[in-house]
């Protein structure tokens, strides 16, 4: 006896919309009697769950409103707020202010004594040294007429610090006379340092009285002058009479 096999119909593919149709990567075309060239490549409807999604950004401006924004963006370029800063807003915070240290205050006095010292010891001198060069030159010179009665008339003094010692020179007026001859006084050796550069200067009082003036050497050695005296015999200057 045979077996017969009921064979079932062939089941027709339901044709779909336009728009749900799919079509594959490797076929173009999936419904019956469309060829290639009509429509070569249909692309697959994107998935919306992967969509990217659009947030808001909310931000608060200085009147305290919110705002939203668009998200940021990732960019390279860099962005500057131009807008000039309000009166009343501080960009900076101050910071308090710090006191000098007692140490420092010291410092300034100490540095202003020594100023004042230095100015004290450096200064007399150096105006001092200024005004004997004007006055005396150098070597130290000092020279002056007077009539001291050993000539004809007035005779010349010079006085002169050669190397610290000083030294007084005596040349009467008495052209046609030659045994009159000048006369050297040496007064005093200085040994102090800077010597030479001390003054002197000579005058001629009538120091005993006898109506015959005498020499007398003032020599400027710091702030005590000292003087030395030679008294008159007629003809020269002698130490004693």
């Amino acid at each position: 006896m045979r077996e017969q096999t009921a064979q079932q119909p062939p089941r027709r593919r339901a044709s779909l919309q336009p728009e749900e149709r799919t079509a594959s990567y490797h076929h173009a075309g999936t419904r019956s009697g469309m060829h290639p060239e009509d429509t070569p490549y249909i692309t697959t409807t994107r998935n919306h769950s992967h969509a990217p999604t659009t947030q808001t950004y909310f931000e608060i401006d200085e009147e305290g409103e919110e705002v939203s924004t668009r998200p940021p963006t990732r960019t390279s370029t860099r962005r500057y707020d131009l807008a000039p800063y309000s009166r009343s807003e501080r960009r900076t915070e101050e910071l308090p202010r710090q006191e000098k240290h007692p140490l420092f205050y010291i410092g300034i006095c100490l540095v202003i004594l020594v100023v004042f010292l230095t100015a004290y010891t450096l200064i007399p001198p150096a105006y001092q040294k200024w005004s004997d060069d004007r006055t005396y030159g150098y070597p130290r010179t000092y020279q002056t007429d007077a009539n001291v009665g050993h000539g004809i008339g007035a005779s010349h003094f010079l006085v002169v610090n050669v190397h610290g010692t000083i030294e007084v020179v005596e040349i009467p007026n008495a052209p046609n006379n030659t045994t009159v001859q000048p006369h050297l006084y040496i007064i005093m050796r200085l040994s102090s340092q800077g010597a030479d550069l001390i003054p002197a200067s000579v005058s001629f009082p009538d120091v005993n009285g006898d109506g015959k003036p005498d020499m007398q050497v003032t020599v400027y050695d710091g702030t005590n002058p000292s003087v030395w005296i030679l008294f008159n015999n007629g003809t020269t200057f002698v130490p004693k009479l």
